[in-house]
């Protein structure tokens, strides 16, 4: 990095520059962003962050690491407390300012501490969350719901894109039912008590009906996306290609030839070789290996279709749920953000509905709301409980299965500058949720899930082995953060130092 300067005397200047400009940008942008005192030193050190990142200071970062100064990647939740620190060390003198407010490490890990413990629950420490998906079938298994409260969640999720008010009502019923049969019995805290979170369906495009005849593709196919949803589904015939109908017609306005198209997560992905006003055909280009089939009810995904333009996050069923969720849950999630205006029309159906102080996390999982982050989380600062969930299912085929891991790790970073609370949501353990047994690969990524605040878990016929395992992963994650951390026996050295070779 021969850009940067390395002599004695302009190292420290570079130092100040990088400072002055910090204060300068965020300084610029303060006006438009006015929120109430106790979100300010999250607003201010997101702000001093994001400008940090606008600078090119990778080159001064191995300058610093050769004088065995702070790495500036790693002092994201206090970029200024460290910069000033830097600056002292070097005898230089920092610029005066006192707009920015400039948290210490110690007051960050407090702020985030009590924003996750707000939004979240449990008691105001750095342990993270547990949350677990419940359906319908839970309420014929009443050990199951007593096992997920013994076992650590803290959190009930239920996804309102399934069922009715009717079912949620039963669910929200037998949680509480069972866990006060547990404060009885004495099994459960008497002051705890496990957070119901809803999720707003949102604007998922979706399989419609299909009939029980199996529709099955592979690389090479042609298969027909009919917008009418009554239209009805079918096979291959004759020269016709098979043929599936899709909810939300408005989502296809914006299609172009060419675009991709994926079902599933991404498990069938094929391209956009025609566009009529009934349907849209699409040349599939994965699986490559075997057929797979064409499930009801399962989500599309349009990455290059700028979907935004027609399709707001909240919709007409969302509005319509609104009241139950408002009168009955703690949290509630909005799917499919792309900008904070989806934040500000949730706000004010809040407000409207007399539950400003319902808690609220943004699912992140679309392009827009990837480069909108920053600009969702200063909305976010106006609710009093407010987190992110990274939603790496429909998030991997909107940014490609490539850049997730980068994606995640980004949004991780940044919330943690805005002190946001995250849940890590999408496949965490999931063959062994679905199947009993996990793989090695998805062991490594519910540790590193621990990154983040909460973790969840979705719904399987082996959920409560999984979470018993993720509770495990994170007792033995926590414990590398303790203070008097004790030495693993597992990967201690056999007294290297005792016994020389």
């Amino acid at each position: 990095m021969a850009n940067f300067p390395i002599n004695q005397h302009e190292f420290p200047q570079r130092i100040q520059s990088i400072y002055n400009q910090i204060i300068q940008a965020s300084n610029h942008l303060l006006e438009h962003h006015d929120l109430q005192e106790d979100a300010l030193m999250c607003r201010d050190n997101l702000l001093a962050y994001l400008a940090l990142r606008e600078q090119n200071f990778l080159g001064i970062q191995q300058q610093l690491q050769d004088r065995g100064l702070a790495n500036l990647k790693q002092s994201h939740t206090h970029i200024l407390y460290t910069l000033e620190k830097i600056l002292s060390h070097l005898n230089a003198t920092p610029l005066s300012q006192d707009t920015l407010m400039v948290p210490t490490p110690a007051i960050s890990k407090e702020i985030l501490s009590n924003r996750t413990g707000d939004l979240f629950g449990h008691e105001h420490t750095n342990q993270t969350a547990l949350m677990v998906t419940i359906d319908s079938k839970i309420l014929s298994n009443s050990t199951q719901m007593e096992e997920l409260l013994l076992n650590g969640m803290n959190v009930a999720r239920i996804n309102c894109a399934h069922d009715d008010e009717e079912l949620w009502q039963q669910l929200i019923d037998f949680l509480k039912e069972t866990e006060e049969k547990l404060k009885l019995e004495g099994k459960y805290p008497q002051k705890k008590t496990c957070k119901i979170y809803m999720d707003l369906a949102g604007p998922k495009v979706r399989i419609g009906t299909l009939p029980a005849e199996p529709i099955m593709v592979i690389k090479g196919d042609s298969l027909r996306l009919y917008l009418n949803p009554d239209m009805p589904g079918h096979s291959l015939m004759d020269d016709i290609p098979a043929g599936v109908p899709v909810t939300l017609e408005k989502a296809f306005r914006n299609v172009r030839l060419g675009d991709s198209i994926f079902i599933e997560d991404g498990k069938i992905h094929g391209v956009v070789t025609d566009i009529t006003y009934e349907y849209i055909e699409i040349e599939i280009l994965s699986p490559a290996a075997k057929q797979l089939r064409i499930k009801e009810g399962k989500g599309l995904n349009l990455p290059d279709s700028l979907l935004s333009l027609n399709l707001p996050a909240l919709t007409e069923k969302d509005l319509a749920d609104l009241p139950f969720i408002t009168k009955n849950a703690d949290i509630v999630g909005i799917s499919f953000v792309h900008s904070p205006l989806d934040l500000k029309k949730l706000r004010t159906e809040l407000e409207i509905l007399n539950r400003p102080d319902i808690g609220v996390v943004a699912k992140i999982e679309t392009k827009d709301a990837v480069h909108n982050l920053a600009r969702i989380l200063l909305e976010g600062f106006h609710f009093k409980r407010f987190g992110i969930m990274l939603a790496r299912g429909d998030l991997a085929v909107e940014v490609g299965p490539e850049n997730l891991s980068f994606v995640q790790d980004e949004i991780l970073t940044i919330c943690a500058a805005a002190y946001t609370p995250v849940i890590w949501a999408t496949g965490v353990l999931e063959k062994l949720t679905k199947k009993g047994i996990p793989s090695r690969a998805e062991l490594t990524d519910a540790v590193y899930g621990t990154r983040a605040n909460c973790i969840m878990l979705n719904k399987g016929g082996y959920l409560v082995d999984a979470l018993k395992m993720l509770s495990k992963l994170i007792n033995v994650s926590e414990a590398e953060t303790l203070p008097q951390k004790k030495q693993r026996p597992l990967t201690s050295q056999y007294g290297i130092f005792d016994t020389p070779i």
